[in-house]
């Protein structure tokens, strides 16, 4: 007698003394662990380097700006006439400081964009190092001078560790499915053996 009933209690205890341990692991995870399992995020902030710039375009104007490394450099165009105020076009380079000392002794340069359009436009692109760079508006193919509004920004990628939500997930996960078995210990009732 002794024998079986140590037997049912032990059918008892077992998923008893589980559900008691998945419930205390799972508010653990959940309260106590999960803030400090952290994840690296990158954010992306847009810097305005020039917010809005006007300016009269004769010949050639050249606008510089110094842009920090790696990042991709986004801005608009807007061009019109100066007499008539109709939309106009200009060409539009942007050097940095070695291609822009090239371009302007005469010399073959390579430039970061190049564009000849109309009205208004967008331009993007990416440069790899930091420093300065020219924005240089040519107007010498036109009669005409052109009113020109310009704005520049870059993307600033930052990276931050941020506390980890899936862990406390996982926590919460493993505290329910612990308070289930603790109650299915609890009012389990084994089967009686005849003998």
């Amino acid at each position: 007698m002794c024998l079986i009933l140590s037997d049912y209690r032990m059918v008892l205890f077992k998923p008893t003394l589980t559900g008691i341990a998945l419930l205390v692991l799972g508010l653990l995870v959940a309260t106590m662990i999960g803030p400090y399992v952290t994840v690296e995020v990158q954010e992306v902030h847009r810097r305005s380097v020039e917010p809005h710039a006007e300016f009269l375009v004769g010949d050639v104007v050249d606008r510089s700006y110094n842009l920090p490394p790696t990042t991709n450099v986004i801005g608009t165009v807007l061009v019109t006439e100066a007499p008539s105020n109709r939309t106009s076009d200009v060409s539009l380079l942007v050097l940095d400081a070695e291609n822009y000392q090239r371009w302007n002794s005469g010399g073959q340069a390579s430039s970061l964009y190049s564009e000849e359009k109309q009205g208004q436009f967008n331009f993007t692109f990416k440069i790899d190092k930091g420093g300065i760079y020219h924005f240089v508006f040519d107007n010498r193919a036109s009669l005409y001078k052109k009113y020109v509004v310009l704005t520049i920004a870059y993307d600033e990628i930052t990276t931050k560790r941020v506390p980890d939500t899936r862990v406390g997930y996982v926590g919460w996960a493993l505290a329910i499915i612990g308070g289930l078995v603790l109650v299915y210990g609890l009012v389990r009732k084994p089967s009686v053996t005849w003998a």
